[in-house]
């Protein structure tokens, strides 16, 4: 799978590096030696990223009672696993040429499926709740690099999907050689991120993963590809909801053994949760 994740790289063309921010402080975060006040300095050197990280710790998202004013308190304060997902996520909004509604509807369709996941997986102890949030975060990945790399090609794909020819995933073979899952797949493992973040990513809608020996993984795609159609029925990066979406005949709600109340009531959530933090994460 390797080879063909290098072809599919090569076939991209104009990729994006992988932000500087992002590298450096992941880097960071594998040093026992780090601390609060190194990573506030590396973090502050974006300030975008740094203005986020600051909303987002003042956000209903984790309810604090006391304002954060400084990089390090909000690094005390949500801590190094959930400081490495707002950090990858702030950097990812980032990672676009232009910054139309195309690109703002990618964006939120990605922070929505995350939050969507990380409420999933905290409720149902289904996967890591931040690994969960990160896989939400990238399952789409491919998307936005097929729009990075062929912005043309990707808007006639969109004004495809929009014009009823077909879903996004119908007919993205007649704009783009390899299907979104697999290029976010592939830039996800040029980046060398976990093989369960990229085994998400190339398999959040079949779940073609085979359960026996590999259940985290499983469970991990399954969170996210529940979070991913409860966003599309609410119509969270797809700016209306899709009204003939029936969550609760899904195959990632079989896989969780969840029953129809359980789903109704993280339908709710989730728009509930993604409405109050909405400014915190997209303006």
């Amino acid at each position: 799978m390797a080879t063909d994740f290098q072809t599919v790289v090569r076939s991209i063309g104009d990729l994006p590096p992988m932000p500087a921010v992002a590298t450096k402080v992941l880097r960071m975060l594998q040093s026992p030696e780090t601390n609060f006040s190194q990573l506030g300095e590396a973090i502050s050197s974006d300030p975008a990223v740094s203005a986020r990280l600051l909303k987002v710790a003042n956000s209903a998202f984790f309810s604090l009672k006391r304002q954060v004013k400084t990089l390090d308190h909000a690094i005390a304060i949500v801590g190094e696993r959930t400081l490495r997902s707002l950090v990858l996520a702030a950097s990812l909004e980032g990672m676009n040429k232009s910054y139309g509604l195309l690109e703002k509807l990618l964006w939120e369709d990605s922070i929505g499926c995350a939050i969507g996941a990380r409420f999933l997986a905290r409720r149902f102890n289904t996967a890591d709740p931040e690994e969960a949030f990160l896989a939400g975060l990238f399952r789409h990945l491919g998307k936005i690099i097929m729009n990075y790399s062929d912005p043309e090609g990707y808007r006639a794909l969109a004004v495809a999907v929009y014009g009823g020819e077909g879903s996004f995933n119908d007919i993205e073979g007649r704009f783009f050689p390899y299907a979104h899952a697999v290029v976010g797949a592939a830039v996800l493992n040029k980046w060398n991120f976990s093989d369960d973040l990229i085994q998400c990513t190339l398999h959040h809608e079949d779940l073609a993963i085979e359960r026996e020996g590999n259940e985290v993984q499983f469970r991990l795609a399954a969170t996210v590809a529940l979070a991913d159609i409860i966003c599309a029925r609410i119509g969270i990066g797809a700016g209306e909801p899709d009204e003939s979406l029936i969550v609760e005949d899904s195959k990632a709600v079989e896989a969780l053994a969840l029953d129809k109340g359980q789903v109704d009531d993280s339908i709710e959530e989730i728009e509930e949760i993604f409405n109050e933090n909405r400014d915190s994460f997209l303006s």
